[in-house]
């Protein structure tokens, strides 16, 4: 009896892997060919997601056997040695996917286990796809209009009251990595979008994802606007102890959301003051600088840290 399998594919740096063969194999003893299950194969889409239909009942390997029976019966009851084809009771079933795909120039094979409730599976190669701004980013400006939030905030007395606009800068990072990474166009309108429109709700929802779980990284931004600039644990340091995570995923080309603070708490209580942007590359200028490339609200910088 047919089975349907359904999940999503992409490389390590969480691209969506598209136009890649997905078929199912029952893995069996060394020295054996494993069997084929596949009955109509998957192929993954832009955005990674396949679809495969395979045969569980053909993963039953089978063994020849030797016995003893009458040579033929009612007539003849002579014992005699017939070898028969008969399931192997040994073979376990050992389901998995089998990945075809050219990255490069060059054909690739990959595997991982099938397990009925992993819906996104990831091939070990990173996918060479640099985010451009200008593609890739969206093409309004980053201001909204109305309240941030339906309700006061009572209490923190000393934060001040919000403007009748407001900015998404972190859920307009965010979602421009979201379209990134699964190879979908980036909206085309130049017009910011109107409260309650989808992009908008979209757009609102996830700068309320780059707050964190609970909103701890809004207690980050607090944390740090704490700190002087320039001590041993100073803003400047603790910026520099980040960058090695964010070169690592960088040379992945894998884009990283980043916090800029803009305001001390000494000089403003003013959270919403500060800033968030992509990370998109980076290099070192001939004074050893860290040069850092980041998309903000559809366009294109350069940030420095020493």
């Amino acid at each position: 009896m047919p089975a349907y399998f359904s999940a999503r594919l992409t490389y390590a740096n969480g691209i969506a892997a598209q136009g890649v063969e997905v078929r199912v194999f029952d893995r069996d003893e060394p020295g054996h060919t494993d069997d084929d299950l596949t009955l109509s194969p998957g192929l993954t889409d832009s955005l990674g997601r396949f679809q495969v239909v395979y045969d569980p009942a053909r993963a039953q390997d089978h063994q020849l056997v030797t016995r003893t029976v009458p040579a033929n019966p009612p007539f003849d009851w002579t014992p005699v040695q017939r070898t028969f084809l008969e399931p192997d009771p040994g073979d376990d079933f050992q389901p998995y996917l089998r990945f075809t795909y050219t990255i490069a120039g060059k054909k690739n094979t990959g595997s991982a286990p099938l397990k009925p409730r992993q819906t996104v599976f990831q091939l070990p190669e990173v996918l060479e796809k640099p985010f451009l701004p200008t593609l890739h980013g969206f093409h309004f400006v980053n201001r909204f209009s109305g309240l941030f939030l339906p309700f006061s905030l009572p209490f923190f007395p000393d934060l001040g009251n919000p403007s009748a606009t407001y900015g998404l800068c972190g859920g307009m990072s965010a979602a421009a990595l979201d379209f990134f990474l699964i190879n979908r166009a980036i909206p085309q309108t130049s017009e910011v979008p109107v409260s309650g429109a989808p992009l908008q709700r979209y757009l609102y929802k996830r700068q309320l994802d780059s707050f964190g779980r609970l909103g701890e990284v809004i207690l980050r931004f607090i944390e740090w606007m704490g700190l002087p600039p320039d001590s041993p644990q100073g803003l400047f340091k603790r910026t520099l102890e980040e960058f090695e995570k964010i070169r690592t995923r960088l040379n992945r080309f894998n884009p990283v959301p980043l916090g800029l603070v803009y305001v001390l708490w000494k000089e403003s209580r003013e959270v919403w003051q500060n800033h968030q942007v992509l990370a998109t590359g980076y290099t070192r200028d001939s004074q050893n600088r860290l040069q850092i490339r980041i998309y903000d609200l559809s366009a294109f910088y350069i940030y420095h840290c020493r």
